[in-house]
């Protein structure tokens, strides 16, 4: 691609194709690609753009017949079918490029965006890295918890944090995160406040299980008695039992099972 830039030339651009070519997972099928290049100020771009082939009808008509042709492999500029990304910066060899990229060939709201597309045929990542990203969400999922006075909230959260090892090694959002595991607005709200800017609730990254218990690792919950019960946050819910004693979900009895291993003595906070 940096070749092309350098010189535009038909064989270059038959380079680019021809690695699409190899690194397509064939689900979309034959495409037309188009490559664009130019200048603003002191920034190089480049836009990369394909669209699917599709199929057509052709009908021509005259004073007795209707001729109807069916038609493959045709071309349509289409709003809801492409692929495209752009990229700039002001030097072709001693940047990173940064760019933005849409899949309007992907249907399923999980999959935003085709792998191949971004992490093979471009060769990029996510500006934001699998522990940068997934260390923001864990700060931000324990410091609402902790700040927040909504029993709820603190509830929601823990809940979120519990299944959330689902998401193993998969591409997300502090925002999808929220979305996902369906948090309230005042859970979203607690969390949101934890960031540095509202923009980085939208930055996407791929989630990194490791990471995120390190994180968040351990839930812990303390009851108006004094008792205070931990435990690893995937398996909280499963070595603790609660039974609700009352409509307002506020009382509990909770109950566990297992041989003694330690008995500490510490200061208290």
């Amino acid at each position: 691609m940096v070749d092309y830039l350098r010189q535009p030339t038909l064989t270059r651009g038959r380079r680019v194709a021809k690695r699409l070519q190899e690194m397509t997972d064939h689900r979309s099928g034959i495409g037309l690609l188009f490559l664009i290049t130019g200048r603003e100020q002191r920034k190089h771009k480049i836009v990369i753009s394909r669209f699917p082939t599709d199929t057509a009808i052709l009908a021509d008509e005259d004073a007795q017949n209707l001729t109807v042709q069916f038609l493959e492999r045709v071309f349509m500029k289409s709003a809801s079918s492409y692929k495209a990304v752009v990229y700039e910066d002001t030097s072709l060899q001693a940047e990173f490029w940064t760019g933005k990229a849409v899949d309007r060939q992907i249907t399923s709201r999980v999959i935003e965006l085709s792998e191949y597309w971004i992490f093979h045929f471009l060769d990029s990542n996510f500006r934001v890295t699998a522990a940068a990203g997934t260390r923001r969400l864990g700060a931000a999922l324990r410091n609402a918890a902790k700040k927040s006075d909504d029993l709820n909230v603190k509830r929601e959260i823990a809940a979120a944090v519990t299944l959330a090892g689902g998401l193993k090694g998969k591409n997300t959002s502090i925002r999808e995160f929220e979305d996902q595991f369906g948090l309230s607005v005042a859970a979203k709200d607690a969390i949101n406040t934890e960031l540095r800017s509202p923009a980085s609730a939208d930055e996407r990254f791929r989630f990194d299980f490791d990471e995120f218990n390190k994180q968040v690792g351990y839930r812990s919950l303390e009851l108006d008695n004094g008792a205070l019960m931990m435990a690893q946050s995937a398996e909280f819910d499963h070595i603790f039992h609660q039974e609700v004693l009352d409509k307002e979900g506020r009382s509990v009895r909770i109950s566990t099972e297992g041989k003694v291993v330690s008995e500490k003595l510490r200061k208290a906070q």
